[in-house]
């Protein structure tokens, strides 16, 4: 949660810079597609000829597709296919003769294999007894030995943080040890034996999902676990006992089809069920993290829950049988607010109809793909009334970074600034990159930087692009960008950019110093590829000295961006640097220069939340904010605890 409001004695600094920043902006800005609109650049023709039970968005923008079907494409491909970015089948994925049977769930490893689990016997002729891994050419991987696998049905699977496997489903042994619907699985496929359930839950596990504590949470069929009354929804600890802090007593009475976690520890259920605890919820309900129900949020479906995802502001996707929600239209797919009502936001239009088979209309899996989309699976031939069989993709209107200023005073040597940005996605991204100086004279800027200078290195410290005056090369380029710089003594690049991380260098010519303005523009907001973290190094004095960065969040304005913004000091140290900014303060401003969050050390507030995202400062004198940012422009301040000086790094992160 962001901080109260307060005004800033650098509210003049930072309203000069947030003009600089919105100034420029709108000669790129693009309108964003509506949420829930559907994505015609993938076009699967036509998509599968059954059931699509789980889709997954690979780092690389193809898409894995598993179920029941045995065409992809007009292609043969039992239960698992490949879909490329464009929709079009990935030829280089191909699973043989495939499985022989159904596959319910699938989870894909860091390293690209693929686990897959579900009521099969065997995968491309060898012998598999429902769970195998995949090699990421979709061969089998003969490394995962499971024996005699599993007897019965594995319906649900979660990775670990440490590469075990949760397994569950509809079984009770594991490889000829006793494993009533659950059991965890060691990186090779063997069973785990330290985690023991004992008679585990009574009745089919649906639903698996991993808190960022490592506990376990179990969604199914079952009204108990290992005699404990527990209707539908459990938490297990790592050594497979009961997590007697969750007590959902006798929860829904079973039929939980889908598990989704919310960044508060919430945790939201859906499946086929009308109560929880005696209290009435249809095919949908919230609970605590102690698993007593959340009054406040009763949402009213017309039919079943199949599968829900979480957005990183917290809004919920669902999807099921249901036509309608709150009595409003929405046939198998909507999004809900926070509080559970419809967001009308989000319009699917039509929505999914229609089927090839005797199965009626359902969405079984949602998931989200990087840059503002989404991926659903399941039972339909038309999205919005076009040709989508069982697989289609939709924009869902997420927040992305647009920009990054970063503000300071150049000095030489390792006091110059520096701004750094990974670019993120399977597609070349063309940004503009300015280094701006004399023009900050017209917003009362002292000791401006004369004459900038540009120097641009790939990931590996190689130098691709550099420029003294824009107008020297690429003019006509620039200029067409509407973000030409105002002096022609100010520095330009224009550049098409492959995904990964780059550095560019701001300097003052013949060694000299000035306060001067780094900036990175996207240009092409409609390629799959964004930047997905901005950052700036630059020294820290006192007074107007200090490090101001900034950024613009584009996107939808009813959508809010998870952002992490960092204030790096002494852990600089360990790269080389010499005069490190020993205790760094942080504050966060909107466009008009009100403070909505600052810190001094990052483990004085919001510990556990900025922890739990995996990118907590190294050191507890860095300073580091947790909040969700609407589209629009803000700007972070960097200076030195008690007037200190040094070098220092501010970093935004874009987060899921």
């Amino acid at each position: 949660m962001l901080f109260p409001v307060h005004r800033s004695p650098f509210r003049h600094v930072l309203l000069v810079f947030a003009l600089l920043l919105s100034g420029s902006i709108t000669a790129v800005r693009a309108a964003a597609p509506t949420p829930g609109q559907l994505d015609t650049t993938f076009v699967p023709a036509p998509g599968t000829n059954d059931t699509v039970n789980v889709v997954i968005p690979q780092p690389d923008g193809k898409v894995i597709a598993a179920g029941r079907f045995t065409f992809a494409n007009g292609v043969p491909r039992n239960r698992i296919a490949r879909f490329n970015f464009d929709g079009s089948l990935d030829t280089g994925f191909d699973p043989g003769t495939g499985a022989d049977g159904e596959i319910t769930a699938a989870v894909l490893q860091s390293d690209g294999r693929i686990i897959v689990a579900g009521r099969f016997t065997s995968f491309n002729g060898l012998t598999h007894n429902s769970i195998c891994r995949l090699n990421a050419n979709g061969s089998v991987d003969q490394t995962f030995g499971l024996g005699n696998g599993i007897n019965n049905a594995a319906l649900a699977l979660a990775l670990q943080t440490d590469g075990r496997i949760i397994v569950g489903g509809q079984f009770s042994q594991v490889d000829l040890t006793q494993r009533f619907n659950l059991a965890r699985l060691n990186s090779d496929g063997s069973v785990d034996l330290s985690f023991d359930p004992g008679n585990g839950p009574n009745g089919d596990v649906n639903a698996i999902v991993i808190q960022p504590d490592g506990r376990i949470l179990i969604g199914g069929t079952f009204i108990g676990y290992n005699g404990f009354a527990r209707g539908g929804v459990a938490r297990v600890l790592g050594n497979g006992a009961l997590d007697p802090s969750f007590d959902s007593g006798v929860g829904t009475g079973g039929n939980v089809f889908a598990l989704a976690l919310q960044h508060n520890g919430q945790i939201v259920l859906g499946g086929r069920f009308v109560q929880y605890s005696g209290i009435n919820r249809n095919f949908i309900a919230r609970v605590f993290s102690d698993g007593s129900l959340d009054f406040g949020f009763n949402p009213t479906p017309n039919d079943w829950i199949q599968s829900l995802a979480v957005e990183p502001d917290d809004r919920i996707l669902v999807g099921g049988f249901f036509t309608g929600i709150n009595g409003f239209g929405r046939n198998s797919i909507a999004r809900l607010n926070t509080n559970g009502s419809v967001d009308l936001t989000f319009d699917p239009g039509a929505g999914c109809v229609g089927s090839l088979t005797n199965d009626a209309t359902q969405v079984r899996s949602i998931a989200l793909q990087q840059f503002g989309r989404l991926l659903a699976g399941g039972v339909f031939t038309s999205y919005d009334n076009q040709l989508r069989d069982n697989i289609v993709r939709l924009f869902d209107g997420a927040p992305f970074f647009q920009n990054l200023s970063a503000r300071a005073h150049v000095f030489t040597g390792e006091r110059i600034l520096i701004a750094g940005f990974i670019i993120g996605g399977t597609e070349n991204k063309r940004v503009l990159i300015r280094g701006l100086g004399p023009a900050l004279a017209s917003f009362g800027v002292p000791a401006r930087l004369a004459d900038p200078t540009l120097s641009l290195y790939d990931h590996t410290g190689a130098l691709i692009a550099a420029n003294d005056n824009w107008k020297a090369t690429q003019q006509t380029q620039i200029q067409a960008t509407g973000l030409a710089p105002p002096n022609d003594f100010e520095a330009a690049i224009l550049i098409s950019l492959s995904p990964g991380a780059y550095t560019a260098f701001l300097q003052g010519k013949a060694m000299t110093s000035g306060i001067g303005l780094a900036e990175v523009y996207d240009v092409d907001p409609n390629v799959n590829a964004q930047p997905t973290n901005l950052s700036a190094r630059a020294f820290v004095g006192t007074g107007s000295d200090v490090l101001i960065g900034g950024t613009i969040i584009g996107g939808n304005g009813a959508s809010l961006q998870r952002v992490l913004v960092r204030a790096l000091g002494p852990s600089l140290a360990s790269a080389g640097i010499a005069t490190p900014l020993a205790n760094p303060t942080l504050s966060l401003r909107d466009a008009n220069g009100n403070v909505i969050a600052s810190n001094d050390n990052w483990k004085d507030s919001q510990q556990a939340a900025i922890a739990a995202t995996g990118k907590a400062p190294p050191n507890d004198n860095e300073s580091a904010i947790l909040g969700l940012l609407a589209p629009g422009n803000y700007t972070a301040i960097v200076a030195g605890k008690n007037g200190t000086a040094g070098v220092a790094l501010i970093e935004f992160y874009s987060l899921p």
